[in-house]
């Protein structure tokens, strides 16, 4: 059985999550608490990061790394291209997307959304165990505040991650004006990644309202003035006609 440990919110977990639907492959999610993650992490492998994903006993830490797993013990429905000058682009392109909208988006969402407790804990708590929010009732203060060092969240950090988000959103766009797919004429790991890292970002199966009511007013005014763009158009697209079914189960 294949276990992924993951935080239901985290986009580099939903790249996991989609890779492994992606190949039909039923799985167990174990949905953990930020923080509080640290110490299951660190027992199955190197470092603190999910998603980590276990099978029978093999241990794989990070989203990129699960993909190169699933595709070499589970050839069928490759996200990986077979052309080795196709992978080496669709691998460039995931690198460069997990770099440059992964994690600046993060840092630029956390600077505006971890001041406001109520909207942090929404987004924190998704799919969390049921004592997730009677727990971080008490100690969000102290999750807050570590969240903030270990990331380095302050206004500066926000700002630069902010322009290097909006750049990397210029050259997707520019990227997918009249093409289907990132590398060649198939969907693979790239797109997966882009998709993936921007779900929230494009609104992936949820309304303006919806998106309003979830987000601070920052974040969403950066989203609503994305909104004619092509690469949010695509990105929906993607999700429509490549997101499988979800076969994880708690």
């Amino acid at each position: 059985m294949i276990t992924l440990y993951q935080f239901q919110f985290s986009h580099f977990c939903e790249k996991a999550r989609w890779a492994l639907d992606y190949k039909g492959l039923p799985h167990v999610r174990k949905n953990l608490l930020p923080g509080l993650h640290m110490r299951v992490a660190r027992n199955l492998a190197p470092k603190s990061g999910l998603p980590i994903l276990v099978d029978n006993g093999t241990v794989v830490q990070d989203s990129t790394s699960i993909i190169t797993f699933l595709d070499e013990k589970y050839p069928d429905r490759p996200l990986t291209p077979r052309d080795a000058q196709e992978a080496k682009e669709a691998l460039a392109w995931e690198e460069y997307l997990d770099d440059e909208i992964g994690v600046p988006l993060r840092l630029w969402f956390y600077y505006h959304a971890l001041p406001d407790r109520d909207c942090a804990l929404r987004f924190l708590l998704e799919g969390a165990p049921w004592y997730g929010r009677p727990l971080f009732a008490l100690i969000y203060p102290k999750v807050r505040a570590a969240m903030t060092a270990v990331m380095n969240i302050h206004a500066d950090s926000a700002r630069q991650s902010e322009e290097r988000l909006v750049a990397a959103l210029d050259k997707l766009d520019d990227a997918v004006k009249e093409r289907r797919f990132l590398v060649g004429d198939r969907f693979s790991r790239a797109d997966l990644t882009a998709c993936a890292l921007l779900r929230r970002h494009c609104g992936a199966g949820k309304s303006s309202a919806e998106i309003a009511a979830a987000v601070p007013a920052r974040v969403y005014a950066l989203r609503d003035a994305h909104k004619a763009r092509r690469f949010v158009s695509w990105v929906r697209e993607t999700y429509r006609s490549h997101r499988q079914p979800e076969l994880g189960s708690a």
